[in-house]
């Protein structure tokens, strides 16, 4: 009968995450319209556009009631910086779903309260972890395609394109997510943006520190005048070097990351293990005073080393 239901709930929740994928993929989307327009007279499509408008409202109504609009919207800029084809409201319903249902199926596959517990605490921290991470990659291979993307807009501007047909020259000729950033803004010129205006929407989204100085160099050149491609060769090349110097200092704090990473899920780690396949054991931990005091004292002193650590291969360049 548990297996049953565990497989019931699994299947309920396997269904509801793809189908909000495919509903809001934008190829399916415009695929659709496209049929619509083809055949504006069936009555399927027609139902079908109506369910999804349906199925759009009730998320949006969902996610209001978990979040605010303003965290919505936050949330909104920073999928967009992760690259991540979501909505902030889809984004918060999906996690809500995973944080709800996830915990029901582990408890039911192991009677155990502490590890539905557990789950719960990894439900809300993983989302955010992931997020966290796609964003880093990101901004990563941005910073690294983007000395290249300069050179490419130097040596357009030295054979007499615009700035607009530079722009444009990187988007056809550099892969993602640069290209799809540059064709962002691209789109944004287009639709009546001046080239400030553009630009700055571009620094902000991408949240690049690398991006901003190169930003304000074409700000300022189009303001007081000069030489574009010089003023980008002399950008690239700090770049470039800014991004070598990067990697050594990530090859030199290497350990020390790892070793504030071993540090502070180790215990973490092995109490989370105690409490699923053991709870009577560790149980005194919880009931004792003096188990209680030192649970505070060890997590007190894993908070100070993790920032210890931190500080320590903090680095500015």
């Amino acid at each position: 009968m548990e297996v049953t239901i565990c497989l019931a709930v699994f299947s309920m929740v396997f269904s509801i995450v793809i189908a909000v994928l495919r509903l809001f993929n934008r190829h399916d989307i415009y695929q659709k319209r496209l049929t619509l327009l083809k055949e504006p007279d069936t009555r399927a499509n027609l139902d079908r556009t109506d369910f999804q408008r349906l199925f759009k409202y009730l998320i949006r109504k969902i996610s209001r009631l978990l979040a605010t609009k303003s965290y919505a919207q936050n949330l909104q800029a920073q999928l967009i910086r992760a690259g991540i084809p979501l909505r902030g409201e889809e984004y918060v319903v999906l996690c809500f779903v995973f944080i709800m249902l996830f915990p029901v199926i582990i408890y039911f596959l192991t009677y155990n309260i502490w590890a539905a517990v557990i789950s719960v605490i990894l439900g809300v921290i993983i989302p955010q972890v992931y997020l966290k991470h796609k964003q880093n990659v990101r901004l990563q291979t941005f910073n690294q395609q983007l000395g290249d993307a300069l050179v490419i807009m130097a040596n357009a501007l030295r054979a007499g394109f615009g700035f607009h047909q530079t722009m444009d020259t990187v988007r056809k000729e550099m892969p993602p997510p640069i290209a799809a950033e540059f064709a962002w803004t691209l789109r944004e010129m287009n639709l009546g943006f001046s080239y400030e205006e553009a630009l700055v929407n571009l620094s902000k989204r991408v949240g690049s520190e690398d991006l901003e100085m190169v930003v304000s160099g074409i700000i300022i050149q189009r303001k007081v005048g000069g030489n574009l491609a010089e003023v980008l060769d002399n950008i690239s090349a700090t770049i470039r070097e800014r991004v070598r110097i990067k990697r050594e200092v990530r090859v030199l704090t290497a350990q020390g990351r790892l070793s504030g990473l071993i540090i502070g899920l180790l215990p973490l780690v092995l109490v989370s293990a105690m409490l699923v396949f053991n709870p009577c054991y560790f149980n005194v931990m919880l009931r004792e005073t003096v188990g209680i005091v030192m649970l505070a004292t060890g997590g007190i002193l894993e908070v100070l080393g993790i920032i210890t650590i931190r500080k320590l291969i903090d680095i500015d360049y």
